[in-house]
């Protein structure tokens, strides 16, 4: 029986209502067919920016009470691929977050660029991480078209990468960035090349709070994470994840409060070593104007920004690292 979808997605958030039409309509233009959203004790309604994506069929809402320092996220992959695996619901499934929007910088779609790696269980895509681009508020545009300043491409954070699976060939999720497949097969990275999973580090945490003072040093170590996937090329060319892990100051000040009272650790130390804006990179402001179009067609009012005012010319200053 063949899959009921080609490319889904999967993601479990909190408090994003603000975001979740934006992100889901960018997918939908790339070639995304289904969505598999848990939410995770949100308190901002997001039932009413998702209900017409439920209703016509294009998202999966689950109620995920457990608390997000139990493995959360980690569950809610496991959930879902268990389904998809034994239930035939998708080809790939991409596991990505709310400040992340995966394409094909060299396609329009991103089924078109997945069909040559149909022989490997997974496929592995960097980051291309974005700073605040010097916004202090927040403001109704779209978070693609705001935030055009990014990371240079090999900065040591880029070197994490989130995974495009194929359930029928995946046992479980070792974390939120890679999968354990059949016959210990690995993923590859958009070169083909298998990707190896090193040893946990967990002294690169105690380096946060550090890290103004051993600036040199964390040029090197990824002091936000305790292990690394993959080598330390970051490869882009032919699948990319932009990452907005801040967005404007005011959002992340927001964010880290609801956070903390929910007792997970985010700090503004960690805006201060993400807020990175040395690459001018417009990459995704072609897909503005079809954002309007596909919010219309599925009756989600557009922000204002999409209205016709926004300019989404290319900017001719160098956009290569």
């Amino acid at each position: 029986v063949a899959p009921m979808h080609y490319l889904a997605v999967c993601a479990i958030f909190r408090d994003e209502a603000p975001y979740l039409a934006e992100w889901i309509c960018f997918h939908r233009l790339v070639g995304v067919e289904h969505f598999y959203l848990y939410d995770n004790g949100s308190d901002d309604r997001p039932h009413r920016v998702l209900r017409p994506f439920i209703e016509r069929g294009l998202v999966t809402l689950e109620h995920w009470p457990i608390p997000f320092h139990e493995k959360a996220q980690k569950q809610a992959y496991q959930h879902c691929l268990e389904r998809a695996r034994y239930g035939k619901l998708a080809r790939w499934i991409a596991f990505i977050d709310l400040d992340e929007f995966l394409f094909a910088p060299a396609r329009e779609k991103l089924p078109d660029e997945l069909r040559p790696y149909e022989d490997h269980p997974g496929v592995v895509v960097n980051w291309q991480c974005y700073g605040s681009s010097g916004h202090r508020k927040t403001d109704e545009a779209p978070v693609i078209a705001r935030f055009t300043r990014r990371a240079r491409r090999n900065w040591v954070r880029n070197r994490k990468v989130k995974s495009i699976i194929d359930p029928a060939r995946t046992l479980r999720a070792e974390g939120v960035h890679y999968f354990a497949h059949d016959d210990g097969e690995p993923s590859v990275d958009e070169a083909r090349k298998p990707v190896m999973i090193g040893k946990a580090r967990p002294l690169r945490r105690r380096l946060r709070r550090w890290y103004r003072l051993l600036g040199p040093l964390l040029r090197f170590a990824d002091p936000y994470s305790n292990r690394d996937v993959g080598g330390r090329q970051v490869r882009v060319e032919r699948l990319r994840i932009n990452h907005y892990p801040v967005k404007s100051y005011e959002e992340f000040s927001k964010k880290a409060r609801l956070k903390k009272e929910k007792r997970r650790y985010e700090d503004l130390d960690y805006f201060a070593y993400h807020d990175r804006n040395e690459v001018l990179d417009t990459v995704l402001l072609r897909f503005v104007p079809a954002l309007e179009t596909e919010l219309k067609v599925l009756g989600v009012e557009s922000h204002p920004a999409l209205s016709g005012r926004l300019d989404t010319s290319p900017n001719p200053i160098s956009q290569t690292p």
